[in-house]
């Protein structure tokens, strides 16, 4: 597979980051499966289904969804190549309020369990991460007993795999944009299901106040995402779901391709010694591809074809050899 070869724009990683989200259009066609869950809670699973029997399940990133541009670019080329698809949407991610005090969690991988009973009847599975959900593959294949011999690898694309490390860099100047936009987002939807479930919050210990006036990411987690899901502060829950600290225990054939100058990367997010350690890690570290993007100005991206060349010739093959 050719190397990513950026135009001379692309180079400037901001732009490569920022580019498809605002100029990249793709149409997919999902069929919406919705999944209750216990304590007023629900899923909803989007699917391709064209009766393969291999199927790839989609993660996305932070304040993403099924139809992050990302997502859909995969979902997309993966079904034209003889592939089903099934694209997650993490709690709150779905454009529905739950009665469910709780959101998704960045390393907690329940949704990815989930999933996986939902796709039994197939005979090969293949897991796709990005940002949030590239780490929150990693942490359930490092946190898990995986004994499911039909998870045939998994490929992820700019895993934050110290959650510390990342959110540091996010409290950048040069990444106020991205930490701007994710804040308001989550804020919304604090501030939307409070108004729809009020006090919903209180027994945790949130105070909505505080929430609203955090001004980063990292004091966002301290009150809020910390509080809700019974962590002391920020650090406890980075640490906590961070999949760093459990890369080696994977034993699955898993592809880490992060990009040198993925602008919400810390040093500590390329686990370089510990990918050395674990045969089952192959770490990839293009010059150029911004976080999550590899952009061009053509229909289709280098990520989605990098990802089924690889997958087809260094996951599918290689288990059946």
């Amino acid at each position: 597979m050719k190397e990513y070869k950026p135009s001379l724009l692309f180079k400037n990683a901001h732009i490569n980051t920022i580019f498809p989200t605002f100029f990249r259009k793709i149409e997919v066609k999902y069929q919406r499966e919705k999944i209750f869950l216990n304590n007023f809670d629900f899923l909803n699973f989007d699917w391709i289904k064209n009766g393969n029997k291999r199927i790839i399940i989609l993660c996305h990133g932070l304040e993403g969804s099924s139809n992050s541009h990302y997502i859909k670019a995969f979902a997309k080329y993966f079904s034209e190549r003889n592939w089903d698809v099934l694209a997650l949407n993490y709690r709150s991610c779905d454009g529905e309020i739950s009665a469910s005090p709780f959101y998704y969690v960045s390393g907690k991988g329940d949704e990815i369990e989930i999933a996986l009973k939902y796709t039994a009847a197939y005979d090969e599975i293949v897991l796709i991460g990005f940002s949030l959900g590239a780490n929150k593959i990693l942490h359930y294949l490092g946190n898990e007993d995986i004994q499911n011999k039909k998870i045939k690898g998994a490929f992820v694309v700019s895993p934050p795999c110290d959650l510390h490390g990342s959110s540091l860099m996010m409290i950048k100047k040069s990444n106020k944009f991205y930490s701007d936009f994710f804040l308001k987002q989550l804020k919304n939807k604090v501030l939307k299901k409070e108004e729809k479930y009020p006090k919903i919050f209180n027994s945790f210990g949130i105070s909505l106040e505080k929430v609203l006036n955090t001004k980063n990411l990292i004091d966002f987690d301290n009150e809020f995402t910390a509080k809700l899901n019974g962590f002391k502060n920020a650090d406890e829950y980075y640490i906590k779901n961070s999949s760093l600290y459990t890369l080696n225990k994977i034993k699955i054939n898993t592809l880490i391709l992060t990009a040198m100058d993925d602008p919400m990367m810390s040093e500590s997010c390329y686990p370089r010694e510990k990918v050395k350690l674990n045969p089952f890690l192959n770490l990839q570290t293009p010059k150029y591809g911004g976080h999550v993007s590899y952009a061009s100005f053509t229909k289709e991206y280098w990520l989605e074809n990098y990802a089924y060349d690889y997958i087809e010739n260094n996951i599918i093959k290689k288990d059946k050899a």
